[in-house]
């Protein structure tokens, strides 16, 4: 069990991080994909992850226009 605290935390870490770049604005989807890209590789897995959403490259939250009337 002592091998899996630093995984939990860095994915509790990665959704904070998450969290906050969409708070910001940035848009970045929260996903499957992206969470496992925080539990593994942690900070700089989500800070990566904000930039290729930023860049429009990957992980974009896509918006759905809403239709007045």
């Amino acid at each position: 069990m002592a091998s899996l605290k630093p995984l939990f935390i860095n994915a509790i870490v990665g959704l904070v991080i998450l969290v906050v770049a969409n708070v910001a604005g940035l848009a970045v989807q929260i996903s499957l994909a992206t969470l496992l890209i925080c539990t593994i590789v942690g900070v700089p897995g989500a800070i990566l992850v904000v930039l290729l959403a930023l860049f429009d490259v990957a992980f974009a939250a896509t918006v759905v226009p809403v239709l007045a009337g």
